[in-house]
């Protein structure tokens, strides 16, 4: 637990977060067009917008969250999966939440929280865990000398 809440962990949350607006913004974006606007039924509206958000995501955070500066296929592929479990906790959410907010972008955005959070968790620890523990031994490095 410890380990979680380092001030190193801390700071990767903070940019993850930074980088977690953007995706948000994609993610609302493109569903709010697809779905309110398109007509473009909730569950192909929010695959779409999440997959184009997720992809952003992958390529904003390993590069300026957890400084891993080589494209791996199989972290790319690896980070995706983690994904897919975050969609259909988001999907099943949104599908539930609708028949209670008067619009679906509502229940879009009240599945933020939750996702973010498991995803936080699903990237650092599993995804880009190699990366991020060099990252932050580096930095601890750099402090004691």
């Amino acid at each position: 637990m410890n380990k979680l809440f380092g001030n190193k962990n801390i700071i990767m949350f903070i940019k993850f977060g930074c980088v977690g607006v953007l995706n948000t913004l994609i993610d609302s974006g493109v569903f709010f067009l697809m779905c309110d606007i398109a007509g473009i039924n909730e569950i192909a509206s929010n695959v779409t917008a999440y997959l184009l958000a997720a992809t952003n995501s992958y390529f904003l955070n390993s590069r300026f969250v957890y400084r891993d500066a080589e494209f791996s296929l199989k972290k790319y592929t690896s980070f995706l999966t983690a994904n897919v479990s975050v969609l259909i906790i988001s999907t099943v959410s949104i599908l539930l939440l609708t028949n209670f907010v008067p619009y679906k972008i509502i229940a879009k955005l009240i599945t933020v929280p939750i996702t973010v959070i498991i995803n936080f968790v699903l990237q650092r620890f599993v995804v880009f865990r190699k990366s991020a523990d060099k990252y932050i031994s580096e930095s601890e490095e750099k402090n004691d000398a």
